[in-house]
């Protein structure tokens, strides 16, 4: 009797050990799959931990001056060297001249330092900034490597070719009012004038 007894403490203790491993495989496949299809989303949490972490004032400076003229990026979507040079440069920015005040000036490039794509370790940071070569990193958005790797299916005349869009730089164009909350789906494009980009 004894010996039955150990004998099914032994198989059942297999099939839970089993199990728990199975589980855990089945946990891991899912979540590599998980990652592979949401690799064309990105939700930035610089404005959220910005708004967490006393930086307001600042995050408000930031969104008022840029948004002026363009959406006010996500500033995890450069690293801090790019945010350094642009913020050097505003007298000649992309064409415009975009000086600040002294004290909004210092107050937006504080504020994009602390919150630049290499400034955390979080997962979509780790994606932004893969493939960045840092001696030389890039002042445009549209030309990190993130960007390219998600972007690149789309036909430009979709978009520079496109007069209700204009310019991949126009986030706002496709992605709508997410957008300027930092939110980037592909589910969720539309680009104006044209058929969903991946029905070609």
């Amino acid at each position: 009797m004894k010996h039955w007894i150990n004998g099914l403490r032994w198989v059942i203790g297999t099939v839970l050990l089993g199990s728990t491993l199975a589980m855990g495989l089945i946990g891991i496949a899912f979540s590599d799959k998980y990652e592979s299809e949401n690799e064309h989303s990105y939700s930035s949490k610089a404005g959220a931990a910005s708004m967490e972490a006393g930086w307001q004032k600042a995050a408000q400076s930031y969104q008022e001056e840029c948004s002026a003229c363009h959406i006010a990026y996500p500033t995890d979507f450069l690293p801090s060297r790019s945010w350094s040079q642009i913020m050097a440069t505003l007298d000649q920015h992309f064409g415009d001249n975009a000086e600040l005040m002294p004290d909004v000036h210092q107050d937006v490039a504080t504020y994009l330092q602390a919150f630049a794509a290499d400034a955390g370790q979080s997962r979509m940071q780790s994606r932004v900034m893969r493939g960045v070569n840092l001696a030389e990193p890039p002042l445009r958005i549209t030309e990190m490597p993130f960007y390219t790797r998600i972007h690149h299916e789309i036909p430009d005349r979709y978009v520079g070719g496109n007069p209700e869009v204009g310019s991949f730089s126009q986030c706002q164009a496709c992605h709508g009012d997410a957008a300027e909350r930092g939110l980037f789906d592909e589910d969720s494009v539309n680009i104006p004038g044209a058929p969903h980009w991946d029905d070609d």
